[in-house]
């Protein structure tokens, strides 16, 4: 299901970004172009971080950040930023890999979280994400960590 969520328009890598809202606005922007979100959506995410704290920070190193499927939601989607200077989402939440998940609902995502747990289990996975300078070598290296588990 990842796979089929992330593919070469949702994946952009850059240098790096002024602060982890803009973070969140260009990790979001492939998903705004192609209608799955409204704009209305990306505030969400950053105002529900702003009241709560950074716990979209769920792996040293990455970020998803999320709203509410009324937030702005139009189809199940998600994104995938990868910088090569982390930003930082708190004092010690250093962040170089920022996935949006745009949920339409409260299940039909759960695969995809699970196929998302599986990159995310071993930092080494995360570091060659990382590494990636292509969008291209982003998707092989999902391919891989997502089909090891089923081999």
């Amino acid at each position: 299901m990842l796979t089929e969520l992330l593919h070469r328009e949702t994946i952009q890598i850059t240098n790096e970004v002024a602060n982890w809202q803009d973070a969140i606005r260009f990790a979001a922007s492939p998903l705004l172009q192609q209608n799955k979100i409204e704009k209305r959506y990306i505030q969400a995410m950053i105002d529900s971080i702003e009241q709560h704290g950074p716990y979209v920070v769920l792996t040293p190193k990455v970020a998803i950040p999320h709203a509410r499927p009324s937030d702005g939601v139009n189809e199940l989607s998600m994104s995938l930023l990868v910088l090569q200077k982390p930003v930082y989402f708190g004092p010690d939440k250093a962040v170089y890999v920022i996935i949006i998940l745009a949920a339409t609902d409260h299940s039909t995502h759960l695969q995809a979280l699970v196929d998302l747990t599986q990159v995310l289990q071993e930092p080494s996975q995360i570091d060659n994400i990382i590494g990636c300078k292509r969008a291209e070598c982003v998707m092989d290296k999902i391919k891989q960590y997502t089909t090891k588990e089923r081999l």
